[in-house]
């Protein structure tokens, strides 16, 4: 029988009672002690999932993660691994006997494979490899276990790599030659000659073997990951990713390749040479006749939506899916039965998840006011689990079971009952401690008289007869929409606990609305976002809770963008926060990426200079008075530090308040507990400093 998953009404939730302590304010030390989940793997018989959960220790300033099981019916939580390091990325096995994970245990030189059971016990180690394993995927039939790995394309075995190995770190230079676009990326160098490729490992045995030997291929330089490649059911065919270009990093176009992996010599053959720009994230279908992946159209333009496609492995056919959503879509998972195909999708501020029949014109989803995302399914029930997270909670693990019985003469669910269950209680008792603000979901007029999304925080104890500051909390991208999620970095309610409203405005170029709206700042990246922010503001003024002379604004990359560029152009705000911000966009050539600003930005760096420059918020400096504080890392590539030393070092000279903090071990992002500690520290004091906290005395 055919059947199908679908959200609706009818929400069972099965919580634990908790008796806490006196509730309080959320603050970013609390961030730090909850415990991450990690995305849910469901066993076939789908009674079990597992789970990392990482902890954090600050007097280490590291973390440690564990493997769980979770009954999904959310009664039973128990502990499967206890080796006391990083025990990730648990993967169950086809066959329901075996949950893969990676770990770096006594005597590996680095991480390897093990294989544990779900009953517990000691785990298994199936690898005894130089270089260390990401992204496992099972086989079909639970013998092998395929990864991504990094190796030299001329290291024919481990012997090779590490004879290799072994000659580089004697070299009497550091020095690196760089004949490349494609050289650095995020926050690490490329220069080292590495590729990454899929091997796969013979869980019996513990023999392994690059799958892509021969081809003069690999997978994209850039974060790849599982979405980049998958194996045919039956084990013969593996579908990769390879950016298929002569200049990686002066031109980019990802696609999609077969290789037969049941012949010897046979050769790569490109399923996606009709189209210029990206395909990714391939995936079989259980039954092996179809293929699903996405699609972008529009070449260097990374907000570009992503198209489901479905290629029928028999007949070649390839077409759209999803022709009637105009939504960016990713994270591909077929339902066991073959039939519909799963995928998240942005909307609206959320994430959500959809079901899409193969058959069928339109997905079917719910529209809950938060985030979903990561399902797994059980092969033998009907029956999911996948995360839901807020602004108001991180993120939770649910199962979900269709329990209808009632169908319709082709084999489809008609009448459709879905109990849901929160199944993973750990921080259960930490969120029944915060005192949180309340979330509202707003839409105004902005630029052009469109209608804006906002989401608006209020503090924990806000009171409407009294007048609050304002904190406009602005995102990056420009085009990375920010969503009902819970986030360790830039969280909402942690600032609204301050004592500030917060307003976070999904102004023109976010994604999450449409592609036309998505597109809508190409080649003018400054005006339109500014126009909502400040129509925004606007509207806040309009209400008679809101101190119009106690408004600040705060943001990172883009939203750090958008800071110096609202300093040049406004006075309005008596303080900002910028952090990672672009200030000079002719000197972002230094970037890790260059080649898509030149779409962005409406020309390329040689060309219509007067263009950029008018986009460039370095331009508008004189126009600076309002009090800012830079923070920026050392190790951040795609905003090199620069940019924040530019803009501090101009607002110094020009007399303006401003304070900088500089972290030499961070990223674009502030990843380390103690560095989040201190950034929050110093944010919040700055801001208290100029609009104070809590309502006017």
């Amino acid at each position: 029988m055919r059947f199908q998953f679908v959200w609706c009404a009818a929400l069972i939730l099965n919580p634990v009672v908790v008796l806490s302590a006196e509730k309080h304010p959320i603050t970013a030390e609390d961030l730090w002690k909850v415990k991450r989940v990690g995305a849910p793997t469901i066993s076939a018989d789908g009674k079990w999932c597992a789970v990392e959960v990482t902890t954090f220790n600050a007097d280490s300033n590291d973390s440690t993660s564990q493997i769980w099981l979770l009954s999904t019916d959310g009664k039973t939580q128990k502990q499967l691994t206890s080796f006391n390091g990083r025990n990730s990325s648990p993967k169950w096995s086809p066959d329901g006997k075996s949950i893969a994970f990676v770990s770096k245990r006594g005597g590996d030189e680095v991480a390897q494979i093990y294989v544990i059971g779900p009953e517990g016990g000691e785990a298994k180690r199936i690898t005894k490899m130089p270089f260390a394993p990401s992204a496992l995927k099972w086989a079909g039939d639970s013998s092998k276990v395929y990864f991504i790995a990094w190796t030299w394309p001329d290291t024919a075995d481990d012997a090779a790599y590490r004879n290799r190995t072994k000659e580089r770190s004697g070299a009497k230079s550091r020095a690196t030659i760089i004949d490349g676009a494609a050289f650095r990326y995020w926050d690490h160098w490329l220069t080292d000659g590495k590729l990454p490729y899929v091997f796969e490992v013979d869980v019996k045995t513990g023999e392994h073997r690059n799958l892509m030997v021969g081809t003069g291929h690999s997978l994209p330089l850039q974060d790849p990951s599982e979405q980049h490649f998958d194996v045919a059911p039956d084990g013969k065919e593996l579908c990769y990713t390879h950016d298929n270009v002569k200049d990686s990093g002066m031109d980019s176009n990802l696609d999609l390749f077969t290789l037969r992996l049941d012949e010897k010599d046979a050769k790569p053959k490109c399923i996606t040479e009709d189209n210029p720009a990206s395909d990714s994230n391939p995936a079989y279908s259980p039954d092996g006749t179809y293929l699903a992946y996405t699609r972008q159209a529009i070449k260097f333009f990374y907000a570009d939506r992503s198209r489901v496609m479905l290629r029928d492995r028999y007949s070649g056919n390839t077409r759209e899916l999803t022709a009637k959503l105009d939504r960016p879509c990713s994270a591909l998972k077929w339902l066991p039965e073959s039939r519909r195909v799963s995928y998240e999708f942005e909307d609206k501020g959320c994430v959500r998840i959809a079901f899409h029949d193969v058959a069928g014109p339109e997905p079917i989803y719910d529209k809950p006011s938060l985030s979903e995302r990561a399902i797994d399914f059980a092969r033998d029930i009907r029956l999911g689990v996948f995360q839901r997270s807020s602004f108001d909670r991180p993120s939770v693990v649910v199962s979900t079971i269709d329990e209808s019985h009632k169908n319709d003469q082709e084999g489809f669910s008609v009448s459709i009952v879905i109990k849901r269950n929160q199944i993973d209680h750990f921080n259960d008792d930490l969120v029944s401690q915060w005192k949180l603000g309340k979330v509202e979901d707003r839409t105004f007029k902005g630029a052009g008289g469109r209608d804006v999304q906002m989401f608006v925080v209020y503090p924990p104890d806000f009171d409407a007869s009294k007048k609050w500051p304002l904190v406009q909390m602005v995102h990056g991208g420009p085009h990375n929409a920010f969503h009902n999620d819970f986030s360790f970095r830039w969280n909402p309610q942690v600032w609204a606990a301050r004592g500030w409203v917060v307003a976070i405005v999904n102004f023109h170029g976010s994604s999450s609305f449409g592609q036309e709206f998505t597109d809508s700042i190409t080649g003018d990246m400054g005006t339109m976002p500014m126009d909502d922010i400040m129509k925004a503001t606007d509207w806040f003024e309009r209400q008679p809770w809101i101190d119009k002379d106690r408004m600040a604004a705060a943001g990172a990359s883009y939203g750090g963008y958008m800071m110096s560029w609202l300093n040049g152009h406004t006075d309005r705000f008596k303080a900002m926060v910028c952090h990672a911000g672009v200030y000079n966009w002719h000197s972002m050539l230094a970037s890790d990426v260059v080649r898509g600003r030149e779409r962005s930005l409406g020309a390329p760096p040689w060309g219509d200079l007067e263009k950029i420059d008018r986009q460039s918020p370095q331009r508008f400096a004189k126009n600076f008075k309002t009090p800012t504080l830079v923070s920026h890392g050392e190790q951040d590539f795609r905003v090199p530090v620069t940019q924040g030393l530019e803009y501090y070092n101009t607002l110094r000279q020009k007399g303006v308040p401003t304070r900088l903090i500089y972290f030499p071990d961070e990223n674009h992002w502030i990843l380390k507990q103690q560095n989040s500690l201190l950034w929050h520290k110093e944010v919040f004091a700055w801001l208290e400093k100029y609009i104070g906290s809590g309502p006017t005395k």
